[in-house]
């Protein structure tokens, strides 16, 4: 599904540029990109939806090239990639039904459309009962569950989660993961970046290690914590 060939990020003065990347990542899976900030996995990620192009090498996902996309093509290839972040990237002065609704009436979907899949998304992540809460009165976990149903709402075939649990406390940090694992289960591949070893560390997905803009052979892992400070609770 989506491929890296001799990849090369080059950034002069930012964290995150990538060496000789060779990577491939399978339709279906639940993949976990694991490594210290400024390791390079958001530039990873950055790729897959052609928000920044390599400086070398071609990164393919599904039909689409990097050697010759267009801006239309991006635009396309966008269409079809659900992304979430960390910083959760809604509006805050819009309610959680909005913020939902807001990709399908960009791309014109009928009123009636739109109402009907949003309820479903927002009931989805046990957020229709907030439907009509601004999103400034959320907490973060809220947001969180709010930005997944916005990823959702155009039904990708890939969900990009880029350190979705960076700023959230532990109980809300589970509920993601166990939102994802959930999409992931119905059929949508994942691939969610993190360095909380201790939230997935009991998962089964696939683990690729990203050190110092290099991912590391199968023979090789990061050594991880032993132990998670949360430091929104400040407990372990």
């Amino acid at each position: 599904m989506i491929q890296f060939s001799n990849i090369t990020v080059n950034y002069s003065y930012v964290p995150g540029a990538l060496k000789d990347i060779n990577l491939k990542l399978r339709k279906g899976d639940f993949t976990l990109l694991l490594g210290p900030t400024g390791s390079g996995k958001s530039t990873l990620l950055r790729l897959i939806y052609m928000d920044i192009l390599p400086s070398d090498g071609i990164v393919t996902v599904d039909k689409w090239s990097s050697y010759h996309i267009t801006p239309r093509q991006i635009n396309l290839l966008r269409r079809n990639i659900g992304v979430v972040f960390q910083d959760f990237k809604l509006i805050e002065n819009m309610s959680v039904y909005e913020n939902v609704a807001l990709p399908l009436i960009i791309e014109g979907y009928r009123r009636r459309y739109i109402k009907r899949l949003v309820h479903i998304l927002l009931d989805e992540v046990n957020m229709l009962q907030s439907a009509n809460q601004r999103a400034s009165t959320l907490s973060l976990g809220e947001k969180q569950r709010v930005a997944i149903a916005r990823a959702m709402a155009k039904n990708p075939f890939v969900i990009i989660a880029d350190e979705p649990t960076g700023n959230l406390d532990r109980e809300a940090s589970q509920n993601v993961l166990s939102l994802l694992e959930r999409i992931h289960q119905n059929g949508t591949s994942v691939i969610m970046a993190t360095h909380d070893y201790e939230l997935i560390k009991d998962t089964p997905y696939r683990r690729i290690y990203i050190e110092n803009g290099q991912v590391l052979p199968p023979t090789r892992t990061i050594a991880t914590p032993k132990t998670r400070i949360n430091l929104l609770t400040q407990t372990e």
